[in-house]
């Protein structure tokens, strides 16, 4: 029997979704709404979705007894929509974009896809409702999805950005930790390769790993940055057991205390052991000296 709630949610999380913003209509005509990545396509024919909403949220029973619902698919660069839907905040659609249907059922601007749907089914299922949607309408925007994962959100344009094959001089590094060190090289470096043309950084990135005999397992892009004219380092987070063969384990608190030459990877541990603290990490684009950290808020 599961008894660790905390350690089946860790599990349940890795796998990766889209994240969705679900709304309907109270009984005083007012619109509501949660945030929700348990949605998944049911059917085609006839054309159903369900959602899951949990009994802690103060909406339940609306949703739970609504005749009609919509789901916005949050687009990339939304998760700002994600993490107000998904707090206390008590008039979220004041604070975002949105319009209503010709059904009155509102739903998010800017969404990658939207449906507009009638109750179809609705479930009890433990401390959720399983609430199945029979599609009347739908658009599609067809917009890059924002996802989410274990580690918080993701945009799949980045990803594949990070792992198209390079134009110019690529190397691929990863900051390798084990949930309290970060594991360096000998000279106090990343784990690091220099990327063949043709190549992607994270393919050429795993086999230099794999070859070391390190276990690994690479996750999210952490930062990509220009070190010159002609050449780019990216960079991946990555989780690990120590110890490791030819690494040498450093305490995250330690890192911004290091004597590192290499200004821009003095400042990029720096800012990991800073975001380590908060466990609030950020995505860094730019060069060696300059750029900006992109908020990656987990929910």
């Amino acid at each position: 029997m599961v008894t660790d709630a905390k350690a089946l949610r860790s599990a349940f999380s890795r796998f990766v979704t889209g994240v969705t913003v679900v709304t309907t209509r109270g009984v005083d005509g007012a619109p509501v709404g949660f945030t929700a990545n348990s949605f998944t396509s049911v059917s085609l024919d006839p054309p159903l979705v369900l959602v899951c909403p949990g009994n802690h949220l103060s909406t339940f029973e609306v949703f739970r007894n609504a005749s009609r619902f919509g789901i916005s698919i949050l687009a990339e660069g939304q998760q700002h929509i994600s993490n107000l839907f998904a707090s206390r905040q008590e008039d979220r659609f004041s604070a975002c974009d949105w319009q209503p249907h010709a059904t009155g059922i509102p739903l998010i601007s800017g969404r990658a896809a939207g449906f507009v749907c009638d109750r179809f089914h609705v479930l009890d299922a433990g401390d959720h409702a399983v609430l199945i949607g029979q599609v009347i309408d739908f658009d599609d925007a067809c917009l890059p999805g924002l996802g989410y994962g274990p580690n918080g959100y993701f945009e799949q344009t980045r990803e594949r950005e990070a792992q198209a094959p390079p134009v110019q001089s690529t190397r691929a590094s990863v900051l390798l930790d084990d949930g309290r060190h970060l594991y360096l090289t000998a000279d106090q470096d990343l784990p690091t390769t220099s990327v063949p043309a043709g190549t992607s950084p994270l393919r050429a990135l795993t086999a230099k790993l794999e070859a070391a005999k390190i276990r690994f397992n690479l996750n999210i892009v952490y930062a990509i940055y220009d070190e010159g004219p002609h050449a780019r380092r990216i960079v991946f987070r990555g989780l690990t057991k120590g110890p490791q063969p030819g690494l040498t384990k450093i305490p995250t608190q330690n890192l911004p205390d290091l004597s590192i030459q290499d200004e821009a990877l003095k400042a990029l541990l720096t800012r990991f052991a800073q975001e380590y603290s908060t466990q609030n990490f950020g995505f860094y684009i730019g060069d060696a000296r300059d750029g900006d950290v992109l908020p990656a808020s987990e929910r």
